[in-house]
């Protein structure tokens, strides 16, 4: 992917570099309370690394529009956007230039916290240090597959179901196929590299690839509409400790009750569970390492409150009704899981891609 980046401003207000931004505002002391925080005259970078107008984009200006009216001080709103390598671009670039006081706020996603992902792209971070405001939890993901190519799926004496994904690493719904490949034999080729969602959404409509996944209500509302598209399994979502399906992706079924009882290898079912978590994985909010505690409690405080603001409920109802909020304990502790996932659990899943002809 060619590197582009892109700067929004939005309500006229001018931007300038991270770290002089970072400049005006001196640290609070580490034992002061939120109370004692202030961002009066002040603005809030937001590093997006995603293009303008991608779903996590769309998701990172909705919330921290209303964010910032509930941050102390109000101020405004600066969102930039930096593309490459599924945002890892953009979260090496904040972790080196972010100063941790509460003047710069990172909007990242599943490819910039999966421990696969990040090996694949070399970060230069670890997620499990960052401060997390909250966000949304990933909703269940679809597995769409042109009606005309289910037979092929099962039948490995036929041409093989081409399966498409954005960029070159795994995402939360794209694990179906690996298992579906891995343990009920599904019948695969996997192509890599395209773009974006919508341009995924179109080769799948031109019948440029056979089968993908989708997770975005609007897509999911679209492509069951034309009738010409099954869905093969769903990633499910977890609700109060339970695998659940959802509700928009009609009966189909999850993909961990399709391999129930066909993963008997340790390792496999360590690589499965991983895959499990990794979906779990949506959108988030995060402050830099080192942010003193007041700052971060002042933020987590305005992310509550705009959740409650029925303005906020009515835009995020438009964009995804269907994305169930994850609270700042609920991503730490997530994303620590995840970072405490053995190298040879991730190797499992890299080793298993090789042979599935993903390199």
């Amino acid at each position: 992917m060619r590197r582009r980046d892109f700067v929004t401003i939005l309500g006229g207000m001018v931007t300038w570099p991270l770290a002089a931004a970072a400049q005006q505002l001196s640290h609070p002391q580490e034992g002061g309370s939120a109370a004692d925080v202030s961002f009066a005259g002040k603005n809030i970078t937001m590093v997006v690394g995603f293009e303008a107008g991608s779903g996590p984009d769309i998701y990172g200006r909705t919330v921290g529009r209303h964010l910032v009216r509930y941050l102390p001080g109000k101020p405004g709103l600066i969102v930039l956007n930096q593309l490459g390598a599924g945002g890892v671009v953009a979260m090496n670039s904040w972790v080196n230039k972010a100063e941790p006081n509460g003047l710069s706020v990172a909007l990242g996603t599943l490819s910039q916290t999966d421990p696969d992902a990040l090996m694949r792209t070399k970060a230069k971070y670890d997620p499990a240090t960052f401060n997390y405001i909250g966000g949304l939890a990933g909703p269940s993901q679809g597995l769409f597959i042109n009606k005309d190519a289910v037979a092929r799926l099962h039948d490995k004496s036929a041409r093989p179901v081409i399966m498409g994904i954005v960029g070159t690493t795994l995402r939360s719904g794209h694990y179906q196929v690996l298992w579906g490949v891995a343990f009920l034999g599904w019948n695969v080729k996997w192509v890599v590299g395209y773009t974006r969602t919508a341009e995924l959404r179109q080769a799948l409509e031109r019948g440029e690839i056979d089968m993908t996944s989708f997770g975005a209500t609007a897509d999911i509302q679209y492509l069951l509409g034309t009738g010409r598209f099954a869905v093969v399994s769903q990633s499910g979502m977890m609700q109060a400790g339970q695998m659940l399906p959802r509700p928009a992706l009609g009966s189909a079924p999850l993909i961990s009750d399709l391999v129930a009882g066909k993963i008997k290898a340790p390792m496999a079912q360590k690589a499965f569970e991983y895959g499990q978590d990794v979906s779990q994985l949506g959108n988030w909010l995060a402050l830099p390492v080192h942010t003193p505690p007041n700052i971060v409690a002042s933020y987590v405080a305005a992310f509550e409150a705009t959740l409650n603001d029925p303005e906020y409920q009515a835009e995020i109802t438009k964009i995804d009704p269907d994305s169930p909020v994850t609270k700042s304990s609920e991503l730490q502790k997530l994303i620590k899981d995840l970072a405490q996932v053995s190298p040879e659990t991730v190797s499992y899943v890299q080793a298993e891609l090789k042979r599935q002809g993903v390199d």
